[in-house]
C-alpha cells in the first residue's frame, strides 16, 4: 500500500494526547481524519495539484484527449481509502502503479505528480476535527 500516516512532532501531535487515553474519542478521531485525509486527497486529483497548490504539469494522454492528468481511468483516485488505528490513522491506496504516480519515475519519463501527504490546509482541518473531538462528549 502506498500510504501516508499522521506523525511528527507537530502540533497535532501533541493534542492527539488529550484524545489517547479515550478509546471512543480516538476511534471517532480516526475515522472523521481518515475520511477528511481521503476527501483532501481526492481533491488534488479533481482541483490537478500537488500539496502546495501548483498544477500538475499536463500529462501527454490528458493533453491529446482533453482530459485530466491521472484521471483516465479514475482507478487510482477511487482507490483511495483509509484505516483507522489505534493511535491515528493511514490512508492511501493499494494500485501498484501509485508511487510512480506520485514520485515519478525519470527511466520512464514519468513526471512526479505528488497528491499524498498533509500541507498546512490539511494539518489545520484536521486540528479542527481534534478540537470538535475535545469538545463534545460521545
Amino acid at each position: 500500500m502506498f500510504d501516508a500516516n499522521l506523525s511528527g512532532g507537530d502540533e497535532i501531535i501533541r493534542r492527539l494526547g488529550g484524545l489517547y487515553f479515550d478509546s471512543q474519542k480516538m476511534q471517532k478521531f480516526s475515522r472523521m481524519t481518515g475520511a477528511e485525509m481521503v476527501y483532501q486527497t481526492e481533491e488534488r486529483f479533481y482541483n490537478q495539484h500537488d500539496l502546495q497548490r501548483q498544477p500538475w504539469l499536463p500529462s501527454l494522454r490528458a493533453i491529446e484527449q482533453k482530459g485530466k492528468t491521472l484521471r483516465d481511468t479514475g482507478r487510482l483516485m477511487g482507490s483511495l481509502t483509509y484505516v483507522p488505528l489505534p493511535d491515528g490513522v493511514k490512508w492511501g491506496t493499494n494500485v501498484v502503479y501509485a508511487k510512480a504516480m506520485h514520485y515519478g519515475l525519470p527511466y520512464r519519463n514519468v513526471t512526479p505528480r505528488p497528491y499524498m501527504g498533509m500541507n498546512e490546509n490539511d494539518r489545520a482541518s484536521v486540528l479542527n476535527i481534534i478540537n470538535r473531538i475535545m469538545d463534545v462528549d460521545l
